[in-house]
């Protein structure tokens, strides 16, 4: 079932906008007690966090804590990408 962020009830999303681009910021239920963390920009590619967390605030904590310190052009130009809209 989905919830009104239209993602399923076990991943979490927080959209952050700065410096003119928009990141979601997606904590994903892997397990009982398990949370994945990935950061999606605006042209559909995702930063993935090899590490989990315990919880789906914990998760979303740490992207936004990574967005903060690398800034946002960290996940948004990914140099040697080709992006397959352009």
């Amino acid at each position: 079932m989905d919830n009104i962020n239209g993602f399923s009830e076990d991943a979490l999303c927080r959209e952050i906008s700065k410096d003119g681009a928009t990141l979601k910021v997606i904590a994903t239920k892997i397990s009982e007690a398990e949370w994945e963390l990935a950061i999606l920009n605006e042209k559909g590619v995702s930063s993935n966090w090899l590490e989990s967390f315990s919880t789906a605030q914990q998760a979303i904590d740490a992207g936004i804590e990574a967005i903060e310190k690398e800034g946002v052009k960290e996940f948004v130009d990914v140099e040697g990408f080709e992006y397959l809209n352009e």
